[in-house]
């Protein structure tokens, strides 16, 4: 390895690090990216099993938790613009 190495210059020494620090950067950035979205999805579902859990203790129907869930979905908000642009 050493022996590998000693063939390069200053200048290519830099440039082989500088490539092999900039493609070991962009693999851990996109692993890292990838475990974190993991975790937001699951961290997500938690919090809505969560909420069904304590909504269900409560003694809410299953058309109340539906309803409550679904008033903070993306689907929920388009409808509520379209109701909203469609009355002016």
């Amino acid at each position: 390895m050493q022996e590998m190495l000693s063939k390069f210059d200053a200048g290519e020494m830099i440039g082989l690090v500088a490539v092999a620090g900039g493609l070991l950067c962009g693999i851990l950035c996109g692993v890292t990216g990838i475990i974190m979205g993991c975790w937001v999805e699951l961290r997500k579902t938690e919090a809505v099993t969560t909420l069904k859990q304590e909504m269900l203790n409560r003694g809410m129907t299953a058309d109340e938790i539906r309803t409550v869930i679904e008033a903070g979905s993306k689907e929920s908000l388009k409808a509520l613009r379209h109701q909203h642009s469609c009355k002016v």
